[in-house]
This record gives C-alpha cells, structure tokens and sequence, in this order.
C-alpha cells in the first residue's frame, strides 16, 4: 500500500469507527485491520496526530486513537481496501 493510501484509510477507518460510536481504537487493531505491520502503521499513526488529524489517548500498550474532528477532514478519504 503506497503512503498516500495508507494514510487515508487508517483517517477512513477511524472516521468509520467514530461514526458508529466507538471508542478509540489501538495501533494493533488498525493494523490488522487493515493488513498492514503495526511498526508501520504507528509511524503513520504519528504523522497524523502531528498534522491535527487524528487525536492519541493514553500512553504505552493503553494508547488510543479517534478522528479529531470527523466534519472537517482536509482530504478526501478513499473506501478502506482490507487485507
């Protein structure tokens, strides 16, 4: 998965959770969700807390993560593409 897809659907999946209610979700979750290895997916996981996007909750094996603001993405989100 190139970097620009990664990006948009780890935003697509939170978005998607956080539509239903959800609590925030793990690295480890996400990353089997989306097929991907987690070392990967918290380096993307970091950029996107950096940029605003995303919002981290907790520290070490307890950290979570959610969408910040759900109504105000800055980029189009394409459908998730699972593994």
């Amino acid at each position: 998965m190139t970097r620009k897809h990664l990006l948009e659907n780890v935003v697509a999946y939170l978005a998607e959770h956080s539509s239903k209610g959800l609590r925030p979700i793990g690295a480890y979750t996400i990353a089997t969700k989306l097929g991907e290895k987690r070392p990967t997916v918290n380096r993307y996981l970091a950029r996107l807390v950096s940029s605003g996007t995303i919002l981290r909750e907790g520290d070490g094996p307890a950290t979570t993560y959610k969408i910040s603001r759900p109504d105000t993405l800055s980029f189009q989100v394409s459908p998730i593409r699972y593994k």
